[in-house]
């Protein structure tokens, strides 16, 4: 599709929403720049075009043109994600290559920037006060009236956003604002809840969301509530084939089971846990949730589950 026709479909969108320029770019980019957006007499970044789309809540792949320091940026950016999904935090150098494709970095950029140095204070040296400063500072490139506590439901989240949201409420649970933390978590549940179930959003971000909630409200003895979160992370894992979440839902769910009194059902989802790890030969979770199965409910219920 040519340039020139995404930007008048843009700008129809807007129009069919009720949308003027202001309110549609805010924290995106200036009116000016949306207007020659639409006029098809600039062309914007991919992440812009994106997140213009996430504002107009429509799911429509535009393609747009790339510089080469865009596409560096896109190849640097995917390696930095895929390291930290696989919990290997050396992007450091990754980040200042990503910094020095070219002399600036627009909003967008700047964003992810931020937030993948976060998410290395948090995982390399556990700087959670650090890291939820970068957030913040990230969050507010694009949604610059955003405060701490504020209903988001009303709020057209991007993926990165919503990924900015997440770790802040991770930050606040180890600094301690623990209340923070589980409201602004339920926010992104309830978020989560109101969106297409089949959508590629829906099925990626729920269950992690799933599981640090559920383990949040039960480890504050909500635990209906943590049980009804967990079961609805499983569902999504096994209807979507997300299973990278799968074991540690099934460990909340065998857990707050227990906790409830459901013996034999809380037994079951356990073992369930294990026959998981030991297919995997995760060691680091079997050693984890061994050791906080002994401290918890003791050498009976880790010989009922113990699968090897």
């Amino acid at each position: 599709m040519e340039y020139i026709q995404a930007g008048q479909m843009i700008r129809e969108l807007r129009k069919r929403k009720g949308l003027s320029q202001e309110q549609l770019c805010e924290g995106l980019c200036e009116p000016p720049t949306m207007s020659k957006i639409e006029k098809g007499r600039q062309y914007p970044s991919k992440k812009l075009l994106d997140a213009l789309l996430v504002r107009l809540q429509e799911h429509i792949e535009l393609q747009v043109p790339l510089s080469s320091s865009d596409f560096e940026r896109a190849q640097i950016e995917r390696e930095i994600i895929s390291r930290v999904s696989c919990h290997d935090d050396n992007i450091l150098e990754l980040l200042e290559q990503y910094k020095t494709c070219s002399a600036t970095m627009n909003n967008h950029e700047q964003q992810f920037y931020l937030f993948a140095l976060a998410m290395y204070h948090t995982g390399i040296e556990g700087k959670w006060e650090l890291a939820k400063e970068e957030l913040e500072k990230a969050i507010h490139l694009t949604i610059p009236k955003y405060e701490e506590g504020q209903d988001i439901s009303t709020i057209m989240l991007t993926s990165i956003e919503f990924a900015i949201l997440n770790n802040i409420a991770i930050c606040n649970w180890f600094l301690n604002h623990k209340d923070k933390a589980v409201n602004l978590m339920k926010q992104l549940y309830d978020v989560l809840e109101e969106c297409d179930s089949d959508s590629e959003e829906y099925a990626k971000r729920l269950p992690m969301i799933c599981y640090n909630l559920s383990m949040w409200l039960g480890i504050r003895k909500d635990y209906g509530k943590s049980l009804s979160v967990a079961e609805k992370g499983i569902e999504c894992c096994l209807k979507y084939g997300k299973y990278g979440s799968l074991t540690d839902l099934l460990y909340n769910k065998g857990f707050t089971l227990l906790c409830l009194g459901r013996n034999e059902e809380g037994k079951l989802a356990l073992k369930k846990t294990f026959m998981l790890i030991y297919a995997c030969n995760n060691q680091s979770a079997y050693t984890a949730f061994k050791e906080d199965l002994l401290k918890s409910f003791g050498e009976n219920v880790w010989t009922a589950v113990q699968v090897i």
